[in-house]
């Protein structure tokens, strides 16, 4: 991907002889996804409080077997997992005004992250011998160093183009290069005037996951999107 809109403003404020030429720069590049966080949803209900929060946490325990075993947060494959408590609820359905026997409901959450795309698909589809284990979704994400590394150069990036449309607008004026007044997050510019420098804006996120139905579907990785965005103002 490349860069965005850019707007131009031309500063009264300037001293004499002095235009500021203020721009936006943006810049965004989308890379595959190299980890992913899966979340589940174990569930199970039945006529008696006990065995069904048993079954819960028997069926718990048999989907994160493998996954205690490959637990190392520096090594991977899986880097972190999380349980929830398990939740218990009790319905009373009735029948034309009359009740019918209690039905209990036992759930436990699990999100766990593995550092390998294919091992987590390998693990997913052994949780199909499992009957109350739901896939409710996989977030992806990158590794962290190549997720610092591309933060940076897609932030200075940003930053290049703001110049160099800066640049441009001075060009089509005849006024000269341009030198570099402020650099701001996004909104704040104009907030801390003088020539000081601010962080760029930058967001971080995963595209949409696809609408399809099927685990095959949800373990086809999104690519993740590294955006900055920068505001800045130049002087001629």
């Amino acid at each position: 991907m490349g860069p965005t809109a850019t707007t131009l403003a031309l500063m009264a404020e300037a001293p004499a002889g002095e235009v500021v030429i203020r721009v936006r720069g943006e810049f965004e590049r989308e890379v595959p996804a190299e980890r992913g966080t899966a979340n589940l949803l174990v569930l199970a209900q039945g006529a008696e409080p006990g065995p069904v929060r048993a079954r819960v946490e028997a069926d718990a325990a048999a989907a994160l077997a493998d996954v205690r075993g490959r637990h190392d947060p520096e090594a991977g494959p899986v880097r972190r997992y999380v349980v929830g408590q398990v939740r218990t609820s009790v319905q009373q359905p009735s029948h034309k005004g009359r009740p019918r026997p209690a039905v209990y409901h036992a759930s436990v959450s699990i999100s766990v992250e593995f550092d390998d795309v294919a091992r987590l698909g390998d693990w997913l589809s052994s949780l199909g011998a499992i009957e109350g284990v739901t896939v409710q979704g996989i977030g992806w994400d990158l590794a962290t160093e190549h997720r610092r590394e591309l933060e940076r150069a897609v932030r200075q990036e940003a930053l290049r183009q703001a110049r160099e449309r800066a640049q441009d607008y001075a060009d089509a004026l005849d006024l000269g290069p341009v030198r570099p007044r402020l650099v701001a997050d996004v909104g704040l510019l104009g907030t801390h005037p003088g020539p000081s420098a601010r962080a760029v804006g930058l967001s971080f996120a995963a595209a949409p996951e696809s609408s399809g139905d099927g685990l095959g579907e949800l373990l086809r990785p999104d690519d993740v999107t590294v955006q900055a965005t920068v505001e800045a103002e130049f002087t001629v």
